[in-house]
């Protein structure tokens, strides 16, 4: 029996040499954790808790940073085709922030241009036929006027006979029509001349022709009127005059007509000037809808959402960004009214970001009751009267590095009031 004691005694004391290190270290273990816990929830407890205030300030309350957020989308569809800011990022009013790529948009362009370029060439051919039409009836309307001036004076002589004093003057209108029918022969040649060179328009050397050509049939009526005058007048020559002044009168009729025409036409030019308005009006819609695929913040701050990303397709109206507006600061708190201290709108308080570790100062812009989730009821240790709370918003515009909507403010009011 005492041989067997000695043996479980040995066993024992080599199971104990093998199993009291892990123990020791289990135990250790064991100690360090419970030390660890207790020192992170303190460092915890003390985050949680108001950071004490500068000399003259006192802790009012805290609540969530927010700020005025703009949405950034495209007036049109298409695809991202580059995205060059992320969450978290500056941007500034103005900036290219985003682009699209839309085929349908550039193809449009395309055929705006094209349409505006047809219409300027088809009104610029109509204006040039025009103007020479124009210039064509009314050589034709002088010629007719002279030829039935003409036809009207060899009727008048066959009616009444020819006079010497109607000789004479049918021969100086000769004289003056022959002189100014050789000045504007000079002059035609004289402008043709130089419009082959190229030193003036064409067009002035056709007007000089047309001038040409009217005085070439005014010396001709002259003459003839001359001849008139000279010969005798038989009757048959009476029922020839009258035969030729009807016709010179229907020949005028007809150069009218040819002119009028010319007018109507000028309406067409008209309609073409309309339709190049028009096509203008494509254009320019269709550059404005170009533009729209370079999306610009349209103002300074931070990018507080990213709904999209680069590749994918987007519809017209459809959110891509969200700016948060840099200036347009503000937190809302909830204060007891016994704690208010007859703080009033419009006066200054501090405002401190805990995981930022600055400070700011800012203004009271809005003193509301709180909701009734927010009063405190009353209660025999308290007295009989219920606490309210008032709903405080405080705003800033000084701009702090690195704040972003969501974070933590905590609000200071003056201990003493002035």
């Amino acid at each position: 029996m005492k041989q067997l004691l000695q043996r479980w005694m040995k066993s024992a004391a080599r199971i104990l040499g093998v199993v009291w290190k892990p123990l020791l270290g289990l135990v250790f273990f064991s100690v360090v954790v419970t030390m660890g816990y207790r020192w992170l929830s303190l460092q915890a407890k003390a985050s949680a808790e108001p950071v004490p205030a500068a000399q003259g300030w006192r802790y009012f309350g805290e609540g969530a940073v927010e700020a005025t957020e703009v949405n950034v989308s495209s007036k049109i569809p298409g695809r991202i085709a580059s995205l060059s800011v992320d969450e978290g990022d500056p941007v500034r009013q103005g900036e290219v922030i985003a682009v699209l790529e839309s085929e349908e948009i550039s193809a449009k362009v395309r055929q705006a241009q094209a349409g505006l370029q047809a219409t300027d060439a088809q009104m610029e051919q109509a204006r040039l036929a025009v103007e020479l039409e124009a210039l064509r009836t009314e050589d034709q309307v002088r010629q007719a006027k002279a030829a039935l001036e003409a036809a009207r004076a060899k009727w008048e002589m066959a009616q009444n006979g020819a006079r010497p004093e109607e000789i004479r003057q049918a021969e100086q209108a000769v004289e003056a029509a022959r002189a100014q029918f050789m000045v504007a022969q000079k002059t035609w040649n004289r402008l043709e001349a130089l419009a082959k060179e190229g030193v003036i328009p064409q067009q002035k050397a056709d007007e000089a022709e047309g001038a040409f050509l009217a005085a070439q049939a005014q010396l001709q009526a002259a003459e003839a009127k001359l001849q008139l005058v000279r010969d005798a007048v038989r009757k048959e020559e009476k029922q020839a005059a009258w035969a030729g002044l009807k016709a010179a009168e229907a020949n005028l009729q007809l150069a009218e007509h040819a002119r009028m025409q010319v007018e109507l036409r000028k309406r067409d030019i008209d309609a073409l000037r309309a339709k190049q308005l028009a096509n203008w009006a494509q254009v320019e819609e269709a550059q404005a809808y170009l533009k729209q695929t370079l999306l610009r913040a349209p103002a300074d701050g931070v990018v507080s959402r990213k709904m999209a990303e680069t590749g994918e397709t987007v519809a017209a109206g459809m959110p891509i960004l969200t700016i948060a507006q840099q200036g347009q600061w503000w937190v809302e708190v909830f204060v007891d009214e016994s704690v208010a201290g007859g703080i009033q709108r419009g006066d200054t308080v501090q405002v401190e970001f805990p995981s930022l570790g600055k400070r700011v100062d800012a203004k009271v812009t809005r003193i509301l009751p709180a909701a009734d989730f927010a009063t405190k009821r009353a209660t025999n240790e308290r007295g009989s009267f219920d606490s309210r709370s008032l709903q405080l918003r405080v705003e800033w515009k000084e701009p702090v590095q690195g704040l972003v909507k969501g974070m933590t403010a905590r609000v200071y009011a003056r201990k003493e009031r002035k």
